[in-house]
């Protein structure tokens, strides 16, 4: 095998490639559209990602995305998860709420909450929870700008899932977040739901819960905004190309149509 041909061969198992068998090559598969988004077409399980919102008014949908991703890890483990709440601002806009979790295939009785006092004692719950391998995610909710998430937290927390394989996800509120060895960082607004069958005109019924949102950082992929929609019956995310501001991902103009599509509590 020549040097070009090994390095590919190398960067395809890297990747994770393979299809149907991402859930056993160290990904969660998020659904087949997920293949023009991600490396090898699903989230790094060994890895730590983390979710903010574009604004504070998007909390709720950023909630929304991180249940999202969590019922993807959960529909390929038999084990819990494990999410740790915060009550301080901005994770002030009400408590996790188990119809809303239900609608994206998350058993309450596969949830695990926490409530840490302070942000230091929530990263430190998050990676004793990542080295006990008992979870299918470790999810925490830390304010992005807290003196307590340093570079050397996020790499702890990165080694722990690389070590057992877990996926970490940070909720890191909304605003400029702290330097991070996170593998993705997305950013989410709320947008519009999808239209629903016979719907007739003038009506405002909630459709698929659907979000904005823009991939900031992708070790090993691209960056890239798409409009993107949660399928219940699939357990799947899918991924329309959106052509919007990059940080907030839609055009300013367009932000006071667009609502929350949940309310976190």
């Amino acid at each position: 095998m020549d040097r070009r041909a090994l390095i590919a061969d190398l960067k395809s198992r890297i990747a994770g490639s393979g299809g149907e068998g991402a859930s056993g090559s160290g990904l969660i598969p998020l659904g087949a559209e997920a293949a023009g988004v991600l490396p090898g077409g699903g989230l790094r399980k060994g890895a730590l990602h983390e979710v903010a919102a574009a604004a504070y008014r998007d909390m709720g949908a950023a909630t929304g995305f991180a249940a999202a991703l969590a019922s993807a890890a959960m529909k390929h483990s038999a084990l819990p998860v494990l999410w740790c709440e915060a009550a301080r601002p901005p994770f002030d806009m009400g408590r996790l709420y188990g119809a809303g979790l239900a609608a994206f295939g998350i058993d309450p009785a596969r949830l695990l909450v926490a409530l840490p006092p302070s942000d230091t004692d929530c990263l430190w719950i998050m990676e004793e929870a990542l080295r006990a391998e008992a979870f299918a995610a470790v999810i925490g909710e830390v304010d992005g700008r807290s003196a307590a998430l340093t570079l050397s937290a996020t790499r702890r927390l990165q080694l722990a899932a690389e070590e057992t394989e877990t996926p970490a996800l940070l909720f890191t509120g909304h605003g400029k977040a702290a330097a991070s060895v996170a593998v993705t960082r997305w950013h989410v607004a709320a947008a519009p739901g999808a239209d629903v069958p016979g719907m007739e005109a003038g009506e405002r019924l909630p459709g698929a819960p659907r979000w904005a949102v823009s991939l900031m950082r992708c070790r090993g992929g691209r960056p890239g905004a798409w409009l993107t929609s949660w399928n219940e019956e699939e357990a799947a995310l899918s991924f329309a190309p959106f052509h919007g501001d990059s940080e907030a991902g839609f055009a300013p103009e367009e932000r006071g149509t667009l609502l929350p599509f949940m309310q976190a509590g």
